[in-house]
């Protein structure tokens, strides 16, 4: 009877002296495979969706830097014009028919390459 209710006790991993369950041991591996679709997800948002406005933002700020009087630029409003004075953070235009209004350089959106 005795080595029946052992073999009982070894099948379901119980320990008798203690009373419980034996340890689990973690297993890294594991661990970090429940976390790999969210590592994924967020390295794919990074080169998908960051990354690449943070690289078109870069270059339209080098843009605006660039800009000189004679340029022709679009505004977020739609506003096209030709950049007749700079200032610290706004620039002059004037449009097709001489009126002449005060843009900030945040406004730009980009730059008209016509040729003539």
């Amino acid at each position: 009877m005795i080595t029946f209710l052992s073999s009982i006790l070894q099948a379901t991993s119980i320990n008798p002296i203690a009373g419980k369950f034996p340890a689990k041991t973690t297993n890294i591996i594991g661990m970090f495979g429940q976390f790999l679709p969210f590592i994924l997800i967020a390295l794919i948002f990074y080169f998908f969706i960051i990354r690449p406005q943070s690289k078109q933002r870069q270059m339209l700020q080098q843009m605006i830097y660039n800009l000189k009087p004679g340029n022709r630029i679009i505004t977020k409003g739609g506003i096209i014009g030709t950049i007749k004075n700079i200032q610290n953070n706004s620039f002059i235009l004037e449009l097709h028919d001489g009126t002449k209004i005060e843009i900030l350089k945040s406004a730009v959106i980009s730059m008209l390459n016509e040729q003539k």
